[in-house]
């Protein structure tokens, strides 16, 4: 079965169904799939080449919502801003690395392994690093996507829901793992910590925690649902991560990224408010990434194509909110017309690692940022 990946590895039933420690730290990680376009997300409406880059898809000055330091967030992030006014968010922009790719499946490789464009990995960038924050379930994904979390060491759960997941394991009688042969070790192994990972969540979600916050009926908005019922209940992972798909906005870029980011910024939203009511924001940080920006010029179907360094958004009682990282410079892109990046992903994950996580960072010469 589909739903524990296959390198969970060989743990009892008893530590998978560890209770919580006190204020265990958590990240939560929300990807943009499709590349989202940083420019008019965190847009720089001082900048009159943004607008001439831009005539149709420029943010008009008077809807942006201004933030200081020359920026504003989209409209369609409204729900963000009172985050923004307590100090609990924080943008890192020009984030991107060298010679980026404009594929989305090698970029997102990139972002996903934290490799350097010429490498390629089969371990997510947490898949050797959550190993030494605790034992246990280290890592749930909604969705289809877990790869930040996998690893030879990482007990990583991926499912499509919560709801799906409980069905599917109660189908599930447990196995004890045999060890005559390495083979159905492996196979006898991973069915045994399926089990036991279904009886932690069965356990744990039979009386889930109320909420006190409404959520959107979007997708989106029910994977936040059910990660804010999941730590609040008591859960015991590390990371949780969730997908908002459709940012690959070739065309029609107004309605469809605005309608995105409504999203975002509705589902952040609920989801900070129940972190906060349920006295856990502070041990709780949620950071977004996407696999590249998008072009600074728009094309001629009211869009933008693949392009280089975008921003990300950090959120969490403990975040330093602010802007971090140089202001784009409209003035002098590269070949394609493409941003140059002045923060490597690597410093925002060791920052991650070394501020959030307390682990040894394996990306020590990017160095970190102070926006934790």
């Amino acid at each position: 079965m589909a739903a524990l990946l296959p390198w969970l590895s060989a743990l009892p039933a008893e530590v998978l169904a560890a209770t919580p420690r006190p204020q265990q730290r958590i990240l939560v990680l929300v990807k943009l799939a499709g590349g989202n376009d940083g420019l008019n997300t965190l847009v720089p409406y001082t900048d009159p080449l943004y607008y001439q880059a831009r005539p149709t898809l420029g943010i008009p000055k008077h809807q942006v919502l201004d933030i200081g330091e020359s920026y504003g967030l989209n409209p369609y992030l409204k729900a963000l801003k009172p985050w923004w006014d307590k100090g609990n968010m924080a943008w890192v922009q020009g984030v991107g690395y060298p010679q980026g790719s404009l594929s989305h499946f090698r970029s997102l490789d990139i972002w996903e392994t934290a490799v350097d464009a010429s490498n390629y990995s089969d371990t997510g960038w947490l898949g050797s690093l959550l190993p030494g924050c605790k034992p246990g379930l280290h890592g749930i994904a909604i969705g289809d996507s877990a790869v930040p979390i996998t690893g030879k060491n990482c007990n990583t759960i991926a499912m499509q829901s919560p709801q799906s997941f409980l069905s599917q394991i109660s189908l599930l009688e447990d196995i004890q793992p045999v060890t005559t042969n390495p083979v159905l070790a492996h196979l006898t192994n991973v069915h045994h910590q399926l089990y036991a990972a279904g009886e932690q969540l069965s356990k744990k979600l039979q009386h889930p925690a109320a909420l006190g916050v409404n959520f959107s009926s979007s997708g989106f908005g029910r994977e936040l649902e059910s990660v804010a019922k999941m730590i609040l209940t008591g859960v015991d992972a590390t990371v949780y991560m969730v997908t908002l798909d459709g940012f690959d906005t070739h065309s029609n870029q107004a309605g469809v990224q605005s309608n995105l980011l409504y999203q975002l910024a509705g589902g952040l939203d609920s989801f900070a408010q129940a972190m906060q009511r349920g006295g856990r924001w502070n041990d709780v940080m949620l950071m977004t990434y996407s696999e590249f920006g998008r072009r600074v010029q728009e094309n001629n179907a009211k869009g933008t194509d693949h392009g280089t360094a975008s921003v990300q958004l950090v959120m969490g009682g403990k975040v330093r909110g602010g802007i971090y990282g140089d202001k784009p410079d409209l003035s002098h892109l590269d070949g394609e017309g493409n941003l140059s990046h002045s923060v490597d992903f690597r410093k925002v994950y060791g920052t991650v690692a070394q501020q959030w996580l307390k682990q040894a960072s394996p990306w020590k010469p990017f160095g970190t940022l102070p926006f934790v």
